[in-house]
């Protein structure tokens, strides 16, 4: 006899069969039909650190080297951290890795030239340099990692917009003291950032932008769309990173459109 669960939906769900998801261990989901356990679909879904509002990570880091920054980004102080791992135990999302690595301290040219700690020889050749980004912080073995939604074009950002109003008060003749300064007039052109998974996607699949811009910019306009949900929204981390349900468009008349669903919305 096959074991049968009872949900709350009024449905019963038969093992080999999945009828109903609606509160099962994967939370909240809408009923789904039944689908053929032999050919299931694939639905690829990159899931880096979400910038969580509440974040679960910052709660345990007994050093405070997770914190949450001016322009609501989780951000990593690398030179605090001493590699608990707690943040990657609490983070819901698993988007926390641990650096095992030491690049910024031996050559990767030189054969078996491991880093031995403060009193081996650090063997580091000046061409390896060149190929990193002078911008971002070759992080030492035994921090933690995440996605920083590209932190250093921010700031390079706002660099530029600072200078620019500098400029145009040179400009004007007047000195500094007169010319108002404002969260406004500083605040980056909408849409003038872009992230580098941003530019690496062929698909544009992906928009980054201010959510306290005006109704042009590109992710306050995502946002308000009904296929935008948050990824995990029942366990409250108010996620920065949106996803959007993929629209299908599947044909009648082929052998398995009954097992294609119109969107992915069932996944929030």
């Amino acid at each position: 006899m096959p074991s049968r669960k009872q949900h709350s939906c009024g449905r019963q769900r038969a093992s080999g069969e999945r009828t109903c998801d609606a509160l099962d261990s994967h939370g909240p989901l809408l009923c789904a039909e039944p689908f053929d356990a032999d050919s299931p679909a694939m639905v690829p879904q990159p899931v880096a650190c979400v910038q969580c509002e509440s974040a679960p990570c910052e709660t345990v880091c007994p050093v405070n080297a997770t914190v949450h920054t001016e322009d609501g980004l989780n951000a990593m102080a690398y030179n605090r951290c001493i590699g608990t791992r707690y943040c990657a135990n609490n983070c819901p999302y698993k988007a926390r890795r641990f650096n095992y690595f030491d690049y910024n301290k031996r050559n990767p040219l030189v054969a078996h030239n491991l880093y031995k700690g403060p009193a081996g020889v650090k063997q580091v050749g000046e061409a390896p340099h060149l190929q990193r980004n002078p911008n971002v912080t070759v992080r030492m073995r035994g921090v933690m990692e995440k996605c920083t939604y590209c932190v250093q074009r921010l700031k390079d950002a706002k660099i530029r917009q600072k200078r620019g109003q500098k400029q145009d008060v040179l400009l004007s003749g007047k000195t500094s003291p007169e010319v108002p300064v404002s969260a406004s007039t500083l605040r980056i052109p909408v849409d003038s950032v872009k992230v580098a998974c941003q530019e690496a996607c062929p698909a544009d699949a992906i928009s980054f932008g201010n959510l306290k811009d005006e109704q042009s910019a590109t992710v306050v306009r995502a946002r308000e769309l009904a296929r935008s949900y948050e990824l995990l929204h029942y366990i409250g981390t108010i996620p920065r990173t949106l996803y959007m349900a993929r629209v299908k468009n599947p044909n009648a008349k082929m052998p398995d459109a009954k097992f294609v669903g119109t969107a992915t919305i069932h996944m929030a």
